[in-house]
């Protein structure tokens, strides 16, 4: 009798012990996002985390090609308004004299896979035209950066001390554009997911979105600001969770991340 009732203390601590380990699997113990170089940011992911899911796969470059005689035409109209917002994108923030333009929400991982953000127009912050009033095309502005990018890695790490979320990104921006030689504004602004690797039972989402733009500079010669919000939702069967991360770049080439 008395072996049996250790036998089965025994199988009920086991029991309690398992259900206590399965709870803290699928509980998030903590949530770390830092600076990486580049060649960290494509690295592998740590060995209890799954072989990431591929990302978009880049344009295949083509074969320059010998320019064809064009027959003699007039010159063609400008481009349409149609035609300026699929280059530019939508007009998503207005801040008196600075416009952004872009898309709304760009949504950069769903479910635990990457989704194909240069199918949209990258945010540009850009000057109103004191003519037309209407904003300025950004293929209007001269003296731009080329391309920075400055590479992140977000991490969850769950109850047991495992990572059970690894997603990787890097932020692109040119800065520094001016119009009528004067100003200091941003275009091709973008949050590219560069790797993602999610265990079993966790759900991952991120997405971003502009915040907000503001002059840093005088109203004479302005300085664009762009407060771009990376959203974060992480799911399992036991826990949810959401963070919002805010990434400030200036037409100065300052990045500042708040956490």
């Amino acid at each position: 009798m008395v072996n049996k009732l250790t036998t089965t203390t025994l199988l009920l601590a086991f029991s309690f012990q398992a259900l206590a380990d399965v709870s803290k699997e699928f509980q998030i113990s903590s949530f770390e996002v830092r600076e990486i170089g580049v060649m960290e940011s494509l690295s592998a992911s740590d060995e209890d985390l799954p072989k990431p899911v591929p990302m978009p796969p880049a344009p295949t470059p083509q074969a320059p090609q010998a320019p064809q005689p064009k027959p003699q035409q007039e010159k063609a109209p400008g481009p349409t308004p149609m035609e300026r917002v699929e280059n530019a994108g939508k007009v998503i923030s207005v801040a008196k004299d600075l416009v952004a333009l872009g898309e709304a929400v760009y949504e950069l991982v769903k479910k635990g896979k990457p989704t194909n953000v240069t199918e949209f127009a990258p945010v540009s912050v850009v000057p109103k035209d004191p003519a037309t009033k209407e904003y300025v095309d950004p293929f209007d502005l001269e003296g731009f950066s080329i391309p920075e990018e400055k590479n992140f890695q977000a991490k969850i790490v769950n109850g047991l001390g495992k990572a059970v979320v690894d997603f990787r990104y890097k932020v692109i921006y040119s800065y520094g554009g001016s119009f009528n030689s004067t100003g200091k504004y941003l275009t091709n602004v973008m949050i590219v997911p560069t790797y993602v690797a999610t265990t079993h039972g966790w759900d991952f989402n991120a997405a971003m979105r502009l915040s907000g733009v503001m002059n840093h500079g005088t109203k004479a010669d302005p300085v664009a600001g762009a407060l771009l919000v990376i959203k974060y939702q992480m799911n399992s069967w036991s826990s949810a969770f959401e963070r919002n991360d805010t990434v400030h770049i200036t037409g100065n080439g300052e990045v500042k991340t708040f956490r």
